[in-house]
């Protein structure tokens, strides 16, 4: 347990930290990619920021779950120089026709869990997966449990291929 976290206003005696609040990883991948992955629960400015941000030498790719419609995108080797630009979701991309009748117009978290829903009933009567299934939420749990192998030894741990 950590010493360090006061009190909402950032004043009072220190108490114990009893869960992580912050994250950091890097990550190497089969293909030789590298990944830097960051969270946090409790960063002041960022409520509510689910997202992720791809660097590639020919591009990049943005997202932002509060803006779930909208994807940023650049592609060009000229990655200095090269503008972003912002594709919206359509009533063709997916299940978003069945909530909003054209591009633009912004999906809301009441939505996705209509569609979260929707996918898992459909699952269950289709008996195929429509999303993540539970080998991947092993993988998931196994690449944690990696991290934290990693944290105590000080060194990289290898996954085993899935």
């Amino acid at each position: 347990m950590e010493q360090g976290c006061t009190n909402e206003r950032g004043s009072g005696e220190p108490g114990p930290v009893e869960n992580d609040d912050w994250l950091g990883a890097m990550l190497r991948m089969t293909n030789g990619a590298r990944v830097t992955l960051e969270a946090s629960r409790i960063a002041v400015g960022e409520q509510n920021n689910y997202g992720f941000e791809i660097h590639g030498t020919a591009g990049a790719l943005f997202w932002d779950f509060r803006r779930m419609g909208e994807l940023g995108l650049s592609i060009g080797s000229s990655y200095q120089d090269e503008p972003v630009r912002t594709l919206f979701a359509g009533p063709a991309d997916g299940e978003f026709g069945a909530f909003q009748p054209g591009a633009g117009i912004a999906m809301g978290y009441d939505d996705l869990k209509v569609i979260e829903a929707y996918r898992f009933l459909r699952s269950i009567a289709d008996g195929r997966p429509y999303g993540a299934t539970l080998d991947d939420a092993i993988r998931s749990a196994e690449t944690l449990d990696a991290m934290e192998k990693s944290v105590a030894s000080g060194g990289w741990v290898t996954l085993p291929r899935a």
